[in-house]
């Protein structure tokens, strides 16, 4: 499988970890037209990983890498576990206690998968590993 790869500049250097400012762009950013579009599909994110022993300087020019499973885990929890979720909750209530009722359990249900989600970042984001290369 395929590795995702940014290109970014080291901002911040502080033992072993160095953090890393890139630019994310938009799955449109790759459009014939885009040199007439507005930039706003861009967004500059930051991330820390682990330097593995070896030095980086401010300013320096990096490749930020991420394993492609790590990206497909994202999605899934993301997008594809709270599609499920709906389309159980709403097949589930629906019928009992209709429409409304259903929509708003739905919007509950949704609710409280995201906050679970939200408190476990922490957790989650010990299993996402950046690795640098130059």
């Amino acid at each position: 499988m395929k590795n995702i790869t940014h290109e970014g500049r080291v901002v911040k250097v502080d033992g072993r970890e160095v953090t890393v400012c890139f630019i994310q762009n938009s799955a449109c950013s790759g459009c014939h037209a885009k040199g007439i579009c507005s930039s706003q599909d861009q967004a500059e994110k930051m991330v820390v990983a682990d330097s593995q022993g070896v030095e980086y300087a401010v300013g320096e020019k990096v490749n930020i890498i991420v394993s492609n499973e790590v990206a497909w885990t994202a999605v899934v929890l993301a997008f594809i576990v709270p599609l499920i979720i709906a389309f159980i909750a709403l097949f589930v209530t629906v019928p009992l206690a209709g429409e409304l009722t259903g929509c708003l359990v739905t919007l509950g249900v949704l609710a409280i998968y995201y906050l679970v989600l939200f408190t476990q970042r922490n957790k989650m984001n010990r299993k996402v590993v950046f690795t640098l290369s130059r």
